[in-house]
């Protein structure tokens, strides 16, 4: 099977998984909302009364957002520390919602379960958390190892180097190989939980070192699968900012919502056809 084979293979299985769809919504929804409720709740008592906010959107001016910064130190560190909170929770949740969706995507031609899901996301939720930190560790070495690269290609400054354009050549030519290279660990990660799901091991090291053979000894097709993916995801992007809502709420809100189903569905694409490229090769 060829990435192209695959990709449409992907498009065919999660057409099929429409309970899927609504799960992860649903879940995605009420996260959103018990997120969001007591931080508006504590925004209207600390903004309610004043204009502020309100001048500094209308037209940015930077004395008023340097008040803004002080008058509501406190309730901007709130905002901080809720959102570090949120995103570490959000972690969490995409880390077991992969374990159950991996789990339906196990066998071929499985069903959509509610127990299949929540057994899946239960099962392998540690060692689909224990992949996400060593793979967020290597790539922030890989973010290191560049910024270090970019340091040494631009030290001295203008001292040394002719002009700023010259700065920012070297700067676009080392984030573009950053980019490939982040891009390749991103896509070796997905493999990583599609093996471990697919082999059931629970320990991960091997599984790791096993997806990274596959990947390279399978480079072009799994690399174009992806581009493929990150494709589909760019469009649907764009559709949705060429989108324009107005200033009714009802439009905004609809809008907002056809980003979240776009996102989980080319989340969910990514993860089918990489799954029936995997088995395929």
């Amino acid at each position: 099977m060829n990435f192209i084979a695959a990709y449409t293979s992907g498009l065919k299985t999660i057409f099929g998984k429409g309970k899927l769809w609504l799960l992860l919504y649903a879940l995605n929804f009420l996260f959103a909302i018990l997120l969001a409720y007591p931080l508006s709740g504590f925004l209207g008592r600390k903004l309610g009364d004043t204009l502020a906010a309100d001048k500094l959107f209308e037209n940015f001016d930077y004395s008023i957002f340097n008040d803004f910064i002080i008058e509501y130190w406190d309730a901007l560190g709130v905002i901080a520390n809720q959102s570090i909170f949120g995103l570490l929770l959000y972690l969490l949740l995409s880390v077991f919602l992969v374990g159950g969706i991996l789990n339906i995507f196990k066998e071929e031609g499985s069903g959509y379960g509610l127990a299949n899901f929540w057994k899946g996301g239960g099962k392998y939720f540690w060692r689909m958390l224990r992949l996400t930190i060593y793979f967020l560790a290597m790539q922030i070495g890989i973010l290191i190892l560049f910024f270090i690269l970019f340091s040494a290609l631009t030290s001295g400054g203008l001292e040394r180097l002719h002009n700023e354009g010259e700065i920012i050549e070297r700067g676009l030519i080392v984030l573009s190989i950053y980019l490939f290279f982040a891009t390749i660990f991103f896509m070796i990660h997905d493999y990583a939980k599609i093996h471990v799901v697919a082999t059931d091991k629970k320990m991960v090291f091997r599984p790791i070192l096993d997806a990274f053979k596959w990947v390279f000894r399978n480079f072009g097709q799994a690399f174009l699968l992806y581009l493929l993916n990150l494709l589909t995801f760019g469009i649907l992007f764009f559709i949705y900012l060429k989108i324009d809502g107005g200033s009714a709420i009802l439009a905004i809100f609809l809008i907002g919502q056809f980003f979240v189903l776009a996102r989980i569905g080319t989340k969910l694409l990514n993860l089918a056809s990489a799954t029936k490229l995997y088995r395929s090769l």
